[in-house]
């Protein structure tokens, strides 16, 4: 799976210099399962393959401050926790960034308007912030964790101009990224694990230009 998503990337990377070239950014509203919904930024360059069809590299950020609740509960089956020390060791931040490859057809409505279904594979990079016991003091530590991604979604199409055009978006988006870590409290070391289950819905406006 990783050579084909390796391979993917590198024929859209080659294919740059022979395409008209299109870039996007668009802002919103992710709704993952592992926390609240929050802020999601993305942007998007690659190849205006003709009116109809785009195929690009897409990045997106997305950052959230939360209790993570899968680990509070692993922390209260281990013995010896007050209830202070089990919310500070659930506080989590998190920094999601899913890097994509994909393609998005178009299906004329009107001269200005234009539905669209678009769909994306590709790899997903999490940072995590979180509390573990060092000993019997606690610290504050940081994990990356990685996983596969698909998301499919659709939307409208307003076009400003021949360059240039506005558009909405809902997407699913779906990926696990996890990590393993040792943590040592009241003398015993345990090995713990946190997944964060970004799959949930996507809603985003953007904008988007084309130039040669």
């Amino acid at each position: 799976m990783k050579k084909y998503m390796l391979i993917a990337i590198a024929i859209i990377a080659f294919s740059l210099n022979a395409q008209q070239k299109m870039g996007a950014i668009k802002a919103g509203m992710m709704f993952p399962q592992a926390c609240d919904g929050g802020f999601d930024l993305g942007i998007e360059y690659g190849l205006h393959i003709d009116t109809n069809l785009d195929v690009s590299l897409s990045l997106d950020w997305f950052k959230k401050e939360f209790e993570d609740k899968d680990a509070k509960g692993e922390y209260e089956e281990i013995p010896g926790l007050t209830a202070d020390q089990l919310v500070k060791l659930s506080e989590t931040t998190i920094y999601d960034f899913p890097l994509m490859v994909a393609v998005t057809a178009k299906f004329p409505y009107s001269d200005k308007i234009k539905w669209f279904a678009t769909g994306a594979l590709g790899a997903e990079m999490l940072y995590a912030s979180y509390n573990t016991f060092d000993g019997d003091e606690m610290d504050e530590k940081s994990e990356l964790a990685f996983d596969f991604n698909w998301r499919l979604g659709g939307g409208a199409i307003y076009n400003l101009g021949q360059s240039s055009e506005v558009f909405g978006e809902v997407a699913y988006h779906y990926s696990k990224p996890s990590y393993e870590y040792e943590d040592e409290i009241g003398g015993t070391e345990y090995t713990l694990e946190r997944e964060y289950d970004m799959s949930g819905l996507l809603s985003r406006i953007g904008v988007r230009f084309f130039f040669n």
